[in-house]
């Protein structure tokens, strides 16, 4: 039996599911309906290019907004406007949003199909509304193109409208269920006991399965169950079935299964409640064969695997751009003299960090492209971001584009930057490149990432209270648990003369910035140029972020994507899982090695004292009397080593 809530967290992915707050899996219950979220763009006064249209309002002016939706039914609802507005709802008034940018709406004012948002300013107190234009909103998702207007603007108090030449940013926020939503759970080994992690197993197939569920399915919803079959210890698709029907036939050799529940409902209001999967398995078991009864496990280290939902699409190292990047710039004498790859990622921050002086882009606001961004030498934090990882790409480095923000906290607004994925401490390492520095465990001197500064900042600064943004933190709290390491230094040590207030009676001060963490759901921004936020860091507007959310953090309704999977944002990737499996012959060990590595060359594997030599996915290990020693691990395109697997056996 595998409870819903560990096949959440652990299994490949969950997608349109949530957990309740008793640990069983639901509907995801979260509907963004907008106009203008791929397209909007930034009003900063200061931006002389690339800012975006607006409409002001005076006495009499009106702005209308059409708001379609599909399915009135929520347990809540929440419009996105700009603050201290009259609002009126399909007719009826509102009470306006003085400090804060999220109005309730009352759900019986729903409705099927259109829905009219009215806004005026009767002061026009220099109050204006942002507009995403059609072009920009087009360019990031071209299946709008055939949408209507929706968006109008009336100059005589409402009495005649005309469309404007984009969308309105108001959006509305629906808590309801979608229609249905996946939970694929881990891997499971049918040929070994659930508790045996030992690596070493014996020859093993699925002869029958049956698949129970422990699930409430009120009216108009259900939950069905699907299963796929391989013979490897990670899915890949040459060595494992489609999904199935439960009872399909299993091919000879399978021996591990994942299951996945579908959770439907034709009623918003309405979800499955998934509590557990049972999973009754006939396994044919080939017994160890006699030499291999003798054989003792030494030592083991086998990775975990853990896998995100977030469709992330990764950059090819090898695409052209990053191939000229790396040579122009000639970034592997950057980073030579690193003892570790930390190092090398901690040489190329502070390499990029000294490339130009601190300039936001007040026009022309620059392409996601570092090259671009080195001639030009002018930017901000976002260009930091960008260089810096397209930089690690470049050298074969996985990275991610991160970013967060806490209004009115000591050091909030927002900031860029971006995580390395680390094959050195096995998790992805959050860089602050713009203001050259990472932040450490301060007992352990492990890198953080941006996830553990955040739960960091909640500890600290608002304990067990949830975190309020009206009122944010205003005073710097000291605390024994982080530390930060500036420039190229790989220890913690006394902060420069500009970021003294970093350092407070002996101790680091915890940061607040990030309260809120969104994710860019790819890095390969030369293979497609688009989707973007547009002048990202001038705003943070873009409706299709990943955003983390918890008990603690409040919720910012003008987002599509939530999270609180740890999974989700703690993925791993270039390692190495196996199984050894004692065959026929005397002394002779099958390995069957299984890997999630973005753009893979080929497996390792090291015996004993030997070198590294390739391999194929299966490698037969010829054991020798006394002590046996095998290594593996992955080696992506660009060169880059993953982290080692071992087994040791005599």
């Amino acid at each position: 039996m595998i409870r819903a809530d560990a096949a959440f967290e652990q299994g490949q992915g969950a997608r349109g599911v949530k957990l309740d707050g008793h640990g069983d899996v639901v509907l995801y219950d979260r509907v963004l309906v907008e106009d203008d979220g791929p397209g909007i763009g930034s009003d900063a006064w200061w931006m002389k290019t690339d800012r975006a249209p607006v409409t002001e309002f005076t006495p009499r002016t009106r702005i209308k907004k059409v708001l379609h939706i599909d399915q009135p039914a929520a347990s809540e609802a929440w419009l996105y406007v700009p603050t201290g507005m009259h609002i009126e709802f399909n007719g009826h008034p509102l009470a306006a949003g003085e400090t804060n940018s999220f109005v309730s709406v009352p759900v019986a004012l729903l409705k099927r199909g259109d829905n009219e948002v009215v806004l005026h300013d009767a002061k026009a107190a220099d109050q204006h509304i942002k507009i995403a234009t059609r072009d920009d909103i087009i360019r990031n998702e071209p299946d709008r193109r055939g949408r209507p207007r929706r968006s109008y603007k009336s100059v005589d108090d409402g009495m005649t409208w005309q469309p404007i030449e984009g969308e309105y940013m108001i959006r509305l926020h629906l808590l309801q269920n979608v229609p249905h939503g996946e939970v694929i759970s881990p891997v499971i080994d049918l040929g070994r006991e659930p508790d045996d992690d030992v690596p070493l197993v014996e020859s093993a197939s699925i002869e029958s399965v049956r698949l129970t569920t422990d699930a409430d399915t009120p009216e108009g919803t259900r939950v069905e169950l699907a299963m796929r079959t391989g013979s490897s210890p990670v899915y890949e698709p040459g060595s494992w079935t489609d999904w199935q029907t439960v009872g399909s036939r299993i091919p000879a050799g399978h021996h591990h299964l994942q299951w996945k529940a579908t959770l439907y409902s034709t009623d918003p209001l309405r979800t499955p409640v998934l509590r557990s999967v049972t999973v009754e398995a006939g396994v044919r078991r080939h017994g160890m064969p006699a030499w291999a009864k003798s054989l003792k496990v030494v030592s083991f280290h086998n990775e975990e695997i853990r896998s995100t939902s977030m469709p992330f699409e990764y950059e090819d190292p090898l695409h052209p751009q990053l191939v000229a990047l790396r040579k122009k710039y000639r970034l592997d004498d950057v980073v030579a003299g690193a003892k570790t790859e930390t190092a090398q990622m901690v040489k190329l921050r502070d390499w990029v960090a000294q490339q130009w002086k601190y300039q936001p882009p007040e026009e022309n606001y620059p392409p996601w492209d570092a090259d671009e961004i080195l001639t030009r030498k002018t930017g901000f934090c976002v260009q930091y971001a960008v260089v810096f990882l397209q930089c690690a790409l470049s050298l074969g480095h996985q990275a991610r584009f991160v970013f967060g923000y806490n209004p009115g906290a000591f050091d909030g607004g927002g900031h860029e930057v971006c995580e390395v994925w680390s094959n050195e401490h096995r998790k992805w390492i959050f860089y602050d490149v713009h203001q050259n520095w990472h932040y450490v465990d301060a007992a352990t001197r492990t890198p953080l990432s941006m996830l553990e500064v955040h739960d960091l900042i909640l500890k600290t600064s608002y304990g067990d209270r949830p975190a309020d943004p009206l009122h944010p933190p205003l005073v710097r709290r000291p605390t024994e648990r982080l530390a930060i390491c500036y420039g190229t230094n790989m220890v913690p040590g006394l902060p420069p003369a500009e970021y003294a207030r970093h350092y407070v009676d002996g101790q680091y001060t915890a940061p607040t910035r990030w309260l809120f963490i969104h994710y860019l759901p790819r890095n390969n921004f030369f293979a497609a140029t688009h989707p973007l936020p547009k002048t990202q860091g001038t705003h943070w507007d873009w409706s299709d972020y990943w955003c983390w959310e918890d008990a603690l953090t409040p919720k910012r309704w003008q987002y599509r994507n939530f999270t609180a999977r740890r999974s989700d944002l703690d993925w791993t990737i270039n390692q190495v899982r196996f199984e050894a499996i004692p065959g026929a012959e005397a002394g002779k060990l099958k390995l069957r090695m299984a890997t999630v590595t973005p753009h893979a060359d080929t497996f390792l594997v090291k015996l004993d004292q030997q070198d590294w030599k390739s391999s194929g996915r299966e490698f037969d290990w010829q054991l020798h009397p006394g002590s046996n020693r095998v290594e593996m691990r992955m080696r992506n395109t660009s060169g880059v080593l993953g982290p080692v697997s071992f087994l040791e056996v005599e």
